[in-house]
């Protein structure tokens, strides 16, 4: 009798445990941050870069890279091992290879496939996408849109106008309408109709508060390529992806917890162009979102996950060259006053006002006030500086210089594998930059290397080892979900 007694009251004691242990799910916080473009180089570099500019040996480490568990996860898509961001970022959030070039949809454009983000909303999290590029760019797209193309702004903008996530941050719409003229919806219009408030200054985005609603913040300082400024670039002041972040938190906290995309999208962009400098303020400006990140687990430890990742690798980025200084000399990029996009632009516009003063053959024929003002703007070609140029560098700009003022040839692939898309002048004053810095790279696109994977919280340990980019949504999924796969709708 006493025997039977306590086993009774063990099973109502087990069960009264496990129930309790029910009301709560274990993990409701979730941050997945996106280093668009952003390989173990580009992370290593910005390390080796902070600790050159304090003449120190090594490394000072970023916040991302002190996380207790460390991945890796492999990027090709359903047609190419080397991958763009809607494929790559399409199998992280659904769990599903497609082709290049697509968002949110399987391989042959039948089926759009549910995201790991609505997954979390079918949950009851509240969600938040944030980007430091046009919200309907790829990365962002791939957690809220289904479409067989990425180039199609409008229909993707559409998408994030109907849907219903919380908070949507980022440079402002590159189709707000129809570019057809048969769809006559205004994207904006659209957005406030279904209840979005919509926010395009800094003084709106600093009055946003917990109870504002489901929000879209459209950053101000928005540039001609849709994107918020460099790093490198931005003026005091200028929203950062730190601060929206921070906004994201504010307005999405609740008891049923929230799933935060967030992407530094111009790290990928800066890698294009072979700008190491301007990668690494990236890079450090994105850790800077991360540590945000790492600020509300420390009061949420049981039940927040953080997760650090890329969609790709993008350059080909390396630390050694095969020909330049035997040691990496990353303080050599403290001197570079911008991006090289904007510095391209001041460029051509200088060298526009000069042709019409002085005709296109005078200035051809003297390119001083071009060493002049790359000198002034990067320090390269100062030898105080440690960035003297010698015969052979000089000798390659000069021919560069001359290039510049031709037609490009694209269908030359010797003209393409030494100048990529770029001005033939300033992406080679880009590239001898890096190359004296000690910073080599392979290319001017993707690349198909694995991309580390860093994780801090709960279910942090299932993000151990080496895998595919696809094992990221299922991994998640096990977290927070239980329905994945292509889903029609």
């Amino acid at each position: 009798m006493l025997r039977r007694w306590s086993q009774y009251v063990f099973t109502v004691i087990l069960a009264v445990f496990l129930f309790a242990g029910c009301g709560e799910k274990e993990t409701k916080y979730v941050f997945l941050l996106i280093g668009d473009g952003m390989g173990p180089v580009q992370m290593n570099a910005a390390e080796r870069y902070l600790a050159s500019m304090e003449d120190r040996s090594g490394i000072v480490p970023l916040a991302m890279n002190l996380a207790p568990v460390s991945g890796s996860a492999t990027t090709y898509s359903k047609n190419r091992y080397i991958t763009d961001s809607g494929a790559a970022v399409t199998a992280m959030a659904t769990g599903v290879k497609t082709l290049n070039g697509t968002v949110g949809m399987d391989a042959e454009h039948r089926y759009p496939l549910r995201s790991i983000t609505e997954i979390a909303k079918e949950s009851g999290m509240k969600v938040g996408i944030l980007s430091t590029v046009s919200i309907d760019h790829a990365t962002p797209a791939g957690f809220y849109a289904h479409q067989p193309d990425r180039g199609n702004y409008f229909g993707i903008a559409r998408q994030l106008a109907n849907s219903d996530f919380d908070f949507f941050a980022g440079a402002r719409f590159r189709q707000p309408g129809d570019p057809a003229g048969k769809d006559k919806t205004n994207i904006i219009d659209l957005a406030k109709r279904n209840g979005f408030v919509y926010a395009e200054n800094s003084t709106a985005f600093r009055y946003l508060e917990p109870g504002a609603g489901r929000v879209i913040f459209i950053h101000p300082d928005t540039n001609v390529e849709f994107a918020m400024p460099y790093s490198i670039d931005r003026d005091e002041g200028s929203i950062t992806l730190k601060q929206m972040l921070e906004k994201a938190i504010a307005l999405l906290d609740n008891p049923d917890g929230f799933f935060i995309m967030a992407e530094g999208g111009k790290i990928d962009w800066a890698c294009h162009g072979n700008d190491a400098a301007t990668c690494i303020q990236e890079v450090l400006a994105f850790d800077e979102a991360v540590k945000v990140a790492l600020d509300f687990y420390e009061a949420h430890k049981k039940n927040t996950l953080i997760l650090v990742t890329s969609d790709h690798e993008t350059g080909g980025m390396s630390m050694g060259t095969s020909y330049g200084d035997n040691d990496l000399g990353l303080s050599k990029l403290q001197w570079q006053t911008g991006s090289f996009t904007e510095l391209t632009r001041e460029f051509r516009n200088i060298r526009d006002v000069m042709i019409n003063e002085h005709g296109p053959d005078s200035v051809r024929q003297n390119a001083d006030w071009a060493f002049e003002f790359v000198r002034t703007q990067t320090g390269l070609g100062d030898a105080e500086k440690g960035l003297g140029l010698n015969e052979y560098e000089m000798a390659d700009l000069l021919t560069a210089y001359e290039k510049s003022f031709s037609v490009r040839d694209r269908e030359n692939p010797l003209e393409y594998i030494a100048y990529g898309s770029y001005d033939p002048f300033m992406v080679t004053v880009s590239r001898t930059l890096s190359r004296k810095a000690g910073i080599g790279w392979t290319t001017y696109s993707h690349t198909g290397v694995p991309v580390p994977v860093r994780a801090f919280g709960s279910g942090a340990e299932r993000f151990d080892g080496y895998y595919d980019n696809t094992d990221i949504f299922k991994k998640l999924n096990t977290l927070i979900g239980k329905n994945g796969g292509w889903v029609r709708r």
